[in-house]
């Protein structure tokens, strides 16, 4: 072997050794994610983050009681609470069926919590179904009582693809429930089916004056594929009660305005997932997005209204949980315009995986992730 052949083997064999160790190294190498981050906004204010509790297996919704205290759910049927920074179990629900998208997902305190004591959850059963049940949480925060299963029967794939499940608590005592269609074309646009519908109703899971006539009484709005997220106004204007966030198929994560009427998504069989989330030409009057994501699609998750004078610019808009994309959105709406969106701007982009949830708290926003592996809560608060 010649001098110059030896070098040139020598050099390949140095590099494919080096190769194979990158190689190795991103194979193996765990997630990493940050403890905190800090990101200047467009205006005056900046956001500040910071994880508070860790080790954590797909927490979903996040509570609050009224002394402060924070409770949340895990999608393995688990619903803890926070205590000087530690996870304390209060109950494992025994028939959560937890697989793929499905589980214990959505969780809400009762807005007169501190009067009936109330805990909403929703999740696919063992019995085959997603349900939304009512518990009562014990003065000690130990324990859950008084099970009452408020609606039943609402369409779960055994996959547990397109499962929806968010349940959020009004003001005025109604429960609203944010369903999906199961990945079973026959499901959004029927009104006899639970499937990719927003459900409204009493505490006691009746229907509620003003829901959607000719079918069942207990739905608000339909044409739904996947509701991934409710966020409440304080109170309703001009029919509109908030908003509501949405996988889209191919193209066209949603933001809808939360409004009674028919939203357009309706997949041929077996499940044409090439159609218009909103298909006006089918539908003249479906309600078409206020915000869409177009191709490709970043895959919005849960989401609140921001609210407070410490939050500048973002008073009043609406932060969303991003899960594709790994980042915090915040869009900004006019509703007198229509809910034109006036401003939009993403945060904290790949600091911390996958966002599942948005939640205003007391002192702050707060954040779940949704990585399968050390996942975490996170607060988030303003800085002048």
């Amino acid at each position: 072997m010649s001098r110059k052949t030896w070098f040139i083997t020598t050099i390949t064999l140095l590099a494919l050794l080096a190769t194979g160790i990158g190689v190795a190294w991103f194979i193996w190498a765990p997630p990493i994610t940050k403890e905190q981050a800090v990101q200047q906004g467009s205006g005056n204010v900046s956001l500040q983050a910071e994880t508070i509790l860790d080790g954590l297996s797909n927490p979903w919704d996040v509570g609050f009681l009224p002394d402060g205290t924070l409770i949340f759910s895990e999608r393995a049927g688990e619903l803890s609470k926070l205590v000087d920074g530690e996870k304390v179990l209060i109950q494992d629900i025994d028939d959560v069926r937890a697989q793929g998208e499905g589980g214990l997902t959505g969780m809400a305190l009762d807005s007169d919590f501190e009067n009936n004591s109330y805990v909403y959850t929703c999740y696919n059963s063992s019995a085959g179904d997603v349900r939304v049940v009512r518990w009562m949480l014990n003065g000690e925060l130990t324990d859950l009582s008084d099970k009452t299963v408020i609606v039943d029967g609402i369409p779960a794939n055994t996959s547990g693809r397109h499962s929806g499940c968010r349940v959020k608590s009004a003001s005025d005592g109604t429960v609203w429930i944010g369903t999906g269609d199961a990945a079973q074309s026959a499901n959004p646009q029927n009104l006899q089916s639970l499937g990719g519908k927003i459900l409204r109703v009493t505490r006691d899971g009746e229907p509620v004056a003003g829901n959607i006539e000719g079918g069942d009484k207990r739905i608000f709005s339909y044409g739904h594929r996947n509701v991934q997220g409710i966020a409440l106004f304080d109170e309703p204007m001009d029919g509109v009660y908030g908003y509501s966030i949405e996988h889209g198929s191919n193209e066209d994560d949603e933001v809808n305005m939360l409004r009674s009427g028919n939203f357009g998504w309706d997949p041929l069989p077996p499940y044409d997932e090439s159609v218009p989330m909103t298909d006006t030409d089918k539908f003249p009057d479906a309600i078409e997005a206020i915000w869409s994501s177009g191709r490709p699609t970043i895959a919005p998750s849960g989401g609140g209204i921001i609210a407070g004078e410490e939050w500048g610019q973002y008073d009043g808009a609406l932060a969303m949980a991003v899960l594709k994309n790994q980042h915090l959105r915040i869009l900004k709406f006019d509703p007198e315009s229509d809910y034109e969106l006036v401003g939009e701007e993403p945060f904290f982009a790949r600091d911390f995986g996958r966002i599942r949830s948005a939640t205003k708290g007391p002192d702050g926003l707060y954040l779940t992730t949704d990585n399968g592996v050390d996942d975490k809560i996170i607060k988030v608060v303003p800085q002048p």
